[in-house]
């Protein structure tokens, strides 16, 4: 709850209330134990503030403000009135300081010391659990607090599916691994996408990854303030388009990157990239950028960096070599 006038106070559990107190500026507010209702706190609370007869805005993007709470506050809070008011935090986050730019930059460090451990694990006859383990173990080893989500780690043609993750399938002689590993420091997040060949790629596979890598350096060759977003994914999806696989990118060319919590590491719901967006990059701002193409009984095959926008250009965040690892 954030009052017009006086200091925030927090409706959390009582179980949490403790890291309200010990990790936050803010030292009031409601501890809701577990017997008690969280829609009277929260009434009560508003109360207290001298909400009943004010324009109380609401958070209508989020997960987190329940509907049955929303609208048993608007039953019994009848003299006030509730104004969507979404995004009035989030736009604030769009342009990191240079300390959140360094704890993303760390997260994308522990990224990529996963990626690398999964590169040395990955052959045939291997799982994907194992793999995914071996992410894990190497990037909280690194530094990595609690993720925003798993490592994405999917062999073979099931790697086309959206979001899939591993199964505990055996990988194959042949195989496309698909990797998305995302890293988290003080809840910032860093992101890396990787494509392996188990063997020598086919022509087909060589073909794709040389297209969804030519266009991730063509969008970062196009960053710089005042660019706009719909710019930057043309410049990336164009060179699909003209290797004659654009029909195989369904999805957004990247999304801001910056604070996490499950069920993911992006601020996608902040800024994306995508066609026709008329929205500028300004210095600060930090993004991933996933061009991926997913091939019908083939796979996946993806190439990403997470980075930030200078005054000049741009600084990729994620530091390691754009080449399809071959297992």
């Amino acid at each position: 709850m954030v009052p017009a006038n006086g200091e925030p106070q927090f409706v959390v559990r009582r179980l949490e209330f403790t890291n309200v107190q010990s990790l936050s500026w803010i030292k009031k507010g409601y501890a809701v134990a577990d017997t008690e209702s969280y829609f009277e706190a929260t009434a009560s609370c508003i109360e207290g503030l001298g909400g009943a007869r004010a324009r109380i805005g609401f958070d209508d993007q989020g997960f987190f403000l329940p509907a049955g709470i929303l609208d048993a506050l608007r039953a019994r809070l009848k003299n006030a009135t509730f104004v969507p008011a979404g995004g009035v935090v989030e736009a604030c986050r769009l342009i990191k300081s240079p300390k959140e730019i360094e704890y993303i930059r760390e997260a994308a460090g522990t990224a990529v010391k996963g990626l690398e451990a999964g590169y040395k694990i990955i052959k045939a006859g291997r799982t994907e659990n194992e793999v995914a383990g071996a992410i894990y173990n190497a990037m909280v080893s690194a530094g990595s607090e609690y993720v925003g989500s798993q490592p994405y780690v999917v062999t073979g043609p099931r790697s086309a599916l959206g979001h899939a993750t591993f199964e505990r399938n055996k990988i194959k002689t042949k195989d496309l691994v698909f990797l998305e590993i995302g890293g988290s420091w003080y809840r910032y997040g860093g992101a890396i996408m990787r494509t392996v060949s188990v063997g020598k790629p086919s022509a087909e596979v060589k073909k794709a990854a040389e297209a969804v890598q030519g266009a991730l350096e063509a969008l970062l060759a196009a960053v710089k303030p005042g660019v706009t977003s719909g710019d930057i994914d043309r410049a990336g999806r164009r060179i699909v388009e003209k290797a004659g696989l654009g029909k195989y990118w369904i999805h957004r060319t990247g999304y801001s990157i910056g604070v996490g919590f499950p069920p993911g590491w992006g601020e996608g719901h902040i800024m994306d990239l995508k066609p026709n967006d008329p929205r500028p990059l300004q210095a600060g701002m930090t993004f991933h950028t996933v061009p991926m193409i997913g091939i019908p009984g083939v796979g996946a095959i993806g190439f990403s960096e997470t980075w930030a926008v200078t005054k000049t250009g741009v600084e990729v965040l994620t530091k390691t070599s754009r080449k399809m690892h071959i297992a």
